[in-house]
Parts: structure tokens; sequence; C-alpha cells
């Protein structure tokens, strides 16, 4: 069952099939078999345990999140010459739910089976979880998307601290709701819009899109700040037994 519902997010989370709904049919494919590994606490293990507070919460921070994702992109893409373009719903739909599908499996339930099967301190697990998180980047676009390309070292970087604040917020608050809004509100953006090369009126790759946003020297400073802050926060609030 594990191999399925890692399957199902491989397969149908991106676009190997080329169609736009193909996340969507991975969510459901990702809840179908959870629900048949844990049964009635599946969505304890995926971090979906949310009440009506929570998702209202989670939208807020959406838009919040969005909002500030689009001035600091806009603000870089002006400094090189690049045009942000908003494209259709479709590709914001597909963004929707890859994103979640990235949450459950490389958030919620890889961060919980190695503190709960593995007894890794959430410390521990929440740092080793966001180097894999920008190593998985990196692999993915030197060798297996079709839109490959080079990640860079600040961009890597950039990736570990993003990846380290999102494991902080699914172990401070026990669900996927704050740290998908967070990673959505920014990949809305940065891949549901279009991103056009003025010099030369071409198409921003997937991989240059990170360089050029996550590699600047902007990102860099913002995700350095908010990891340190949330580092700040775990010391002071949280030990190994609050752990899920």
């Amino acid at each position: 069952m594990f191999s399925l519902l890692g399957l199902s997010y491989g397969l149908f989370s991106y676009y190997f099939f080329g169609g736009w709904w193909n996340s969507s049919v991975g969510s459901i494919l990702i809840l179908f078999f959870s629900y048949l590994i844990w049964n009635k606490n599946f969505l304890k293990h995926i971090g979906l345990q949310l009440d009506f507070k929570t998702i209202g919460k989670s939208m807020i921070l959406v838009g919040v999140i969005t909002i500030c994702a689009l001035s600091i992109m806009k603000y870089i893409a002006t400094k090189h010459n690049v045009q942000i373009r908003f494209t259709n719903w479709k590709n914001y739909y597909h963004d929707i739910f890859y994103i979640l599908n990235e949450e459950i499996v490389i958030g919620s339930i890889l961060l919980f089976a190695l503190v709960n099967k593995r007894k890794i301190k959430p410390i521990i697990a929440s740092i080793g979880l966001a180097v894999f998180f920008a190593l998985i980047h990196f692999v993915f676009y030197m060798w297996i998307f079709k839109d490959r390309g080079i990640i860079g070292v600040t961009t890597f970087i950039t990736l570990f601290l993003v990846g380290f604040v999102r494991n902080s917020l699914i172990f401070q608050t026990g669900h996927i709701g704050y740290s998908w809004a967070l990673h959505f509100g920014w990949m809305v953006i940065m891949f549901g819009s279009m991103h056009i090369d003025l010099d030369n009126s071409m198409r921003v790759t997937e991989p240059e899109r990170f360089n050029l946003y996550l590699g600047s020297i902007e990102m860099l400073i913002i995700s350095t700040i908010i990891a340190g802050l949330s580092l700040i926060y775990w010391i002071k609030k949280y030990s190994p037994q609050h752990a899920v």
C-alpha cells in the first residue's frame, strides 16, 4: 500500500501524462491509499485533521502570502527585465493539488514517520527532510522533469531554509494547513503564471525561475530571517515530547 501511495504521488502530481487534472487524481489516490493504510486515523497521519477555523486561517494566509510573493517576484523580475503574465485557471487548479500532494507525502507522512516510527528527534527530522526537500528539486530538474536545468547553490540554500520553515510549521501545528498555504501562495505566482524574458521574448523555464527568484539575494535574506525565527520559536516552545 505504501508503494501504491508513493506511485500515486510520483506519477500523478506532475505533468507526466500531460493533463492539467492529473494532480487532483493524485490527491484522490493518495487519500484512498492513506485510508487503507491508517483507516480512521488517516487524516492525522497525512496532516489533514483540520477544523473550520484552521481552514479559514489557512485561506487568509494564502491571500497574504500570494500578495507578498507577487510583490517580491515583480520586484526581482523587473530588475532582470522579466514580465509576469497570468495564465488560465487550469494552471492554478493544478497547483492546488500538486502542492497538496507534496505537503502530504514529503511533508506530513515522512515527518511523522521519522519521529514516530524511527524515533528521530523532531528538530533533526525537520532539518534532515529540509535537506531532502532541496535535493529532490535538484535531482528532478537535473534528470527527471522535461524542463531540465541546474539548481544553483544559492537556490539550494533557500530551498533548504524554506523547507525547514515548512517542516517546523507541520510539527508545531500537527497539520499541513499553514504549510500548504505558504507553499501554494508562492508557487501559484512562480509556476501558475507565465514568466517571459523581454530581452528575447522567450519563456523562463522552471529551473530558471527557481534560480531567478529563490536564488536571489532578496529571497535568501528573507528565508534566512524566517528560518531563524522559526528555529528560535522551536527552541523556546517545543521539546521532543511534543512530537506528534
